[in-house]
């Protein structure tokens, strides 16, 4: 009998406690304030949430009753989730350089932390050219957590981090942010099959602070920073399509043929390598280049598939190969595979032939 009695009670004692857990007030939340760690780091938040128990025996110092909660038990928001990832162990996982705010709510309680994600390696690639510096556009990006998407229709190339987007030129330098104007400080830049973009649009589109060192850029975008290696430029980039003349003065004349009814803009600097097609209509001005460099398109390429398979074709094939998958592939396999043959083809993109048109335009 004692021991039956023994046993309600047990069970009564338990019963009240879960009561009064349940009745428990959520008097505060703690939190670490700030974290600081690398790109692909994943770690639990430190959560504790403290009760108002009243009906527990306490130290006269801590009156509270503190238990710790994981985060995917709160009601918690992430101000900027293209930086973090809650995986489903509940754990964290930094996925970009920056910093974001996770809030946690219990109740009417809420505490935040501030994440901030740095890369450890730097960055290779970075390039000055006419005192502007430029780094590689893709791996840039995607370091901050974003995605870049050439669209081959409209010429451009569209990156997205978070909730912004910038629509980029593949020549020229009128650009756009969140559907407003952009101009850019310098058209992008093909070098060695990469194409590189101005720093410049990392301030201008997402607010990151630049340290330039002559050799090093420093990004810092809130508490997190990455650094890219920049290269001093060289006397003559292998992927120059022909060295231009002198500038002259501008001009234009009819064009002929298939591209009647188009003007042919005469003397921009690279008219012995390119003849720039423009039309005007209205306020809007269409461009389209030629390229008319010296290239042997019967020439025999031998190149290797990822599958480390050769294959031999000719200059012309592998001009209309690259012209049919503009941006299915990214710049640096084709450049992997096809050397400086795609780095000739795609050089003239890198000719700023909106510039000089706008030039002879404005006269």
């Amino acid at each position: 009998m004692k021991k039956l009695s023994v046993l309600v009670m047990f069970f009564m004692l338990l019963f009240s406690s879960n009561v009064f857990a349940e009745d428990l007030k959520v008097k505060d939340i703690e939190l670490d304030p700030a974290i600081t760690a690398s790109v692909g780091d994943k770690f639990n938040l430190n959560i504790y949430v403290i009760y108002d128990d009243e009906f527990t025996l306490h130290d006269a110092n801590d009156p509270y009753y503190k238990r710790a909660v994981g985060l995917t038990k709160t009601d918690y928001t992430i101000s900027d989730p293209h930086l973090l990832q809650v995986l489903s162990n509940g754990m964290v996982k930094i996925i970009g350089v920056g910093s974001s705010k996770i809030t946690v709510k219990v109740e009417n309680i809420e505490k935040s932390v501030i994440i901030s994600g740095s890369l450890d390696n730097p960055i290779d690639g970075g390039y000055l050219k006419n005192g502007v510096t430029l780094v590689p556009m893709k791996e840039v990006v995607q370091a901050l957590g974003g995605s870049v998407n050439y669209l081959a229709q409209q010429g451009l190339f569209e990156i997205k981090v978070g909730s912004t987007q910038v629509n980029l030129p593949k020549s020229g330098t009128k650009a756009s942010l969140n559907g407003n104007s952009l101009t850019l400080k310098s058209p992008l830049l093909v070098e060695n099959g990469v194409t590189l973009m101005p720093a410049s649009v990392l301030s201008d589109a997402f607010g990151a602070g630049l340290k330039n060192n002559g050799e090093t850029m420093q990004v810092s975008i809130g508490q997190g920073k990455m650094n890219i290696q920049i290269e001093k430029p060289k006397k003559q980039s292998s992927t120059t399509v022909t060295k231009p003349t002198k500038k002259g003065k501008l001009y234009a004349v009819p064009a002929t043929g298939d591209m009647k009814g188009w003007s042919i803009l005469k003397g921009h600097p690279y008219e012995k390598s390119v003849i720039v097609y423009f039309k005007v209509d209205g306020s809007i001005v269409q461009i389209h280049t030629k390229d008319i460099s010296k290239v042997d398109l019967n020439k025999k390429v031998t190149w290797t598939d990822l599958n480390g398979k050769k294959h031999t074709n000719t200059v012309k094939e592998l001009y209309l190969f690259f012209g049919k998958t503009s941006g299915l592939y990214s710049s640096e396999l084709l450049y992997k595979m096809f050397g400086e043959t795609y780095a000739n083809w795609i050089a003239i993109g890198s000719i700023n032939a909106e510039q000089y048109v706008d030039q002879y335009l404005q006269k």
